[in-house]
């Protein structure tokens, strides 16, 4: 059957161009400021969430999202990281006949993943109900959930066609209106419903965000599945085969995550979950928007220098460096604002989760360290080596959190954070030297120390009783982590 075809542009620099500080800091700007209007959007969202549903509420949201992401991760068929991997390669020829063709074959395994999803959610939502409440009250939310499992493979199929095709303009705006519909379907669906509403509104949110991806994705290359092709079929066990890493290691994350908000509920309560979270969103989620370009643009990039160990160890080290400037000023300031945000961002009875969110800032400190080097065995197509450092971090984190939690309390769960990024750096950069001889350059050593040891005192500052030492501490700490990275990002793009 004939399909209309488009031709397939790029929005990258051109490809045979070497990686410049002036493209990584271009990008990480751009999505940088897209999730900050996101993040406004859900700030809006929470603050709509956390004054209608209060700690449990945010728990129950919380609890099914995690539920219904490691039901994704363990179905998906890894096609949101392996799809993009095979589609870059073939964008980067520009090869347009097959890329369309591949294109197909992808959706056609996002379907697939969608059915089995689906059906694996149905078969278990009494047991989910059980596993995380202890009985099988909320079976029936579960059975209604099923269908996010099943929007969730078919939307990660998309936005992978999207960042495959080096699309990242459109892969922003995709964020942008994603995010803007389903802050439209939840927050009236929290006014009039409360609790109740809480499964219909991640329901509607999501097919609203599938209804997004596919107005931009099906212009670029029109919609069509072959699901009764044999050849089809097999053309995508290559690619469903280079994701079975990536599914064991998000089975494992999204593992670690539900186990630990389960065993903090079994321990403690729904507020304990609900502080927890809400620390965790704080000082990981919000602070994450500066690691958006990494998977939108990064992992292309590095994916099409996989064969050439000098570009992408470069590759790895600018972007590195370019995380660690701007997540350094980020998390100082962020620490010296927790006081004032968390009420209005959430409400007073949140402002439990200020220390635990402090404490946490060090996990994503060292993971911004981390975070490029951490996808090279993908991007290299050697899963094994990718399944075993995050399994590493998980049964790590699933161990270390827990037991913080039942001797200090929700604070001892974020330094247990720090402790487990720390563990995941050392751990990272030793093990991918071995294997892959990648090592970080000891050039920018000096910056990143400093930045440490300033967030290190902003940290110690917000804990202080005086008044006067945390705010004038936290404030001259921030200003200077500011004033570094600003001089230096100002002289790379000036000589660029």
């Amino acid at each position: 059957m004939a399909i209309a075809v488009r031709h397939i542009t790029h929005d990258t620099p051109d490809k045979e161009t070497e990686v410049t500080y002036r493209h990584v800091v271009k990008y990480t700007g751009l999505f940088g400021g897209v999730q900050g209007i996101t993040t406004l959007m859900n700030v809006v969202r929470n603050k709509v969430a956390a004054v209608l549903l209060g700690p449990e509420g945010m728990a129950l949201v919380t609890l099914y999202n995690n539920a219904m992401s490691l039901l994704n991760q363990s179905t998906n068929f890894g096609i949101s990281f392996s799809a993009v991997r095979h589609v870059a390669e073939l964008a980067e020829h520009e090869d347009d006949a097959q890329t369309i063709h591949y294109v197909s074959v992808v959706r056609t395994w996002s379907v697939l993943a969608a059915l089995f999803g689906v059906f694996v959610t149905m078969l278990l939502s009494s047991q989910l109900s059980q596993w995380t409440f202890g009985d099988h009250s909320h079976a029936t939310d579960f059975l209604w959930l099923a269908p996010i499992v099943g929007l969730l493979s078919l939307t990660s199929g998309e936005a992978a066609i999207l960042k495959g095709l080096k699309k990242l303009k459109r892969v922003a705006l995709v964020s942008v209106f994603a995010t803007l519909a389903v802050l439209i379907v939840c927050v009236p669906c929290y006014v009039c419903f409360g609790t109740s509403g809480i499964v219909p509104a991640l329901v509607l949110s999501q097919i609203a965000v599938l209804a997004v991806h596919l107005r931009y994705t099906t212009r670029l290359v029109p919609w069509r599945t072959s699901l009764r092709s044999i050849a089809v079929l097999a053309e995508g066990v290559p690619m469903v085969r280079l994701g079975i890493g990536f599914i064991l290691a998000g089975v494992c994350g999204q593992g670690a995550e539900y186990l630990i908000r389960t065993l903090i509920l079994h321990h403690g309560t729904l507020v304990d979950v609900g502080l927890y979270s809400t620390g965790y969103q704080l000082a990981v989620t919000y602070a994450g928007m500066v690691f958006v370009a990494v998977e939108a643009d990064f992992f292309p990039r590095l994916s099409s220098a996989c064969s050439d160990a000098v570009r992408r160890t470069a590759i790895i080290n600018q972007q590195t460096d370019v995380c660690v400037l701007l997540m350094a000023p980020f998390l100082t300031c962020f620490i010296v604002a927790l006081p004032l945000i968390v009420p209005l961002l959430f409400s007073g009875r949140f402002v439990a989760a200020i220390p635990m969110a402090t404490c946490a800032t060090l996990y994503m400190f060292f993971k911004s360290l981390t975070l490029p080097a951490a996808y090279l065995p993908l991007a290299c197509g050697d899963s094994a080596i990718y399944m075993i450092a995050e399994v590493v971090y998980d049964v790590c984190i699933a161990i270390a959190i827990p037991m913080a939690y039942a001797a200090w309390g929700l604070v001892g769960t974020g330094w247990a954070l720090g402790a487990a990024g720390l563990f995941d750096c050392l751990f990272i950069h030793i093990f991918y030297r071995l294997r892959y001889g990648f090592r970080l350059s000891p050039r920018y050593g000096a910056r990143h120390a400093l930045q440490f040891l300033l967030l290190l005192a902003a940290i110690f500052a917000a804990f202080s009783a005086d008044a006067r030492l945390q705010w004038g501490v936290g404030i001259g700490v921030a200003a200077v982590s500011c004033l570094l990275p600003g001089t230096v990002l100002y002289r790379i793009h000036r000589n660029a």
